[in-house]
């Protein structure tokens, strides 16, 4: 395994070997309502609110580490546990959790590969009762913070041949953004793009298969990668797959779309 492989996406099937596992914690990021009429056995319910805040233009910045230590032990997580995150459908409010903890240095983080919806299709047992969790013990060691990056080093940087900007909306996004598009040079490639579609849920597409995909559009290991969308969930699915497929270099613009139109607008 390369050394800048981050191994993010779990099965199913390999949950349900590991629910007795005790170095497992599960984390559902659902809506609480959803979580109390039915969740996988053993998980613990934790508001996705947490992981990101907002300043007061509405843009996602990131979370007091104080304040998101305390929420997570209150949850009962502790420093060596490895967590299995748990979202609808989409994963993106797994993704942006995800992505988070990386920004901490908290790597033992993993998303259940298609969701629930998935698990709910093969016909895997869910449960109401709450579990009684002791309280956590979790630190943080170091932050991350080459993962991120905000609009002032883009503005620096944004005729580097060392950066491919990689935007993760939908093209009908694209197409109807009344301020012009997207960040000058960016590469468009849809975050769902990376996942196989079925009926109710879905699952990452064969990893050769996305390589293949994005190389064709110039997506490659020897660029420092930018990925944005909107405002960061889907942006921070991408991440993933990309340190799932060991890209060296993979880094988050945390505020997003949303703030560039605000620069567009004025410049």
């Amino acid at each position: 395994m390369s050394e800048n492989c981050i191994e993010t996406f779990v099965t199913t099937e390999y949950l349900v070997k590991n629910l007795e596992n005790k170095e497992y914690k599960v984390i559902d990021l659902r809506d609480y309502e959803k979580y109390e009429k039915g969740h996988i056995e053993g998980s613990v319910h934790i508001n996705n609110s947490i992981f990101a805040q907002q300043n007061e233009d509405g843009l996602n910045i990131l979370p007091k580490e104080e304040i998101l230590l305390v929420n997570l032990r209150e949850k009962g997580i502790n420093s060596n546990d490895k967590l299995i995150l748990v979202d609808d459908v989409f994963n993106l409010n797994c993704s942006l959790a995800a992505w988070t903890l990386h920004y901490f240095g908290f790597f033992n983080v993993n998303l259940l590969d298609g969701a629930l919806a998935k698990w709910e299709e093969e016909n895997l047992p869910l449960t109401a009762e709450i579990p009684e969790v002791a309280k956590g013990k979790i630190s943080f060691k170091v932050e991350n913070p080459n993962i991120l990056i905000d609009k002032d080093e883009i503005l620096m940087s944004i005729n580097s041949d060392d950066i491919t900007y990689v935007d993760n909306r939908s093209e009908y996004a694209l197409v109807l953004d009344q301020q012009g598009g997207n960040i000058p040079g960016a590469i468009h490639h849809w975050y769902l793009d990376l996942f196989d579609e079925f009926p109710d849920y879905f699952i990452l597409k064969e990893k050769e298969d996305i390589k293949k995909e994005l190389l064709a559009k110039g997506i490659k290991k020897d660029k420092t990668i930018v990925v944005y969308c909107e405002s960061a969930p889907q942006s921070a699915l991408v991440y993933l797959v990309l340190k799932e497929l060991a890209f060296p270099e993979v880094r988050l613009y945390l505020a997003g779309y949303d703030e560039w139109r605000i620069i567009c607008t004025f410049r």
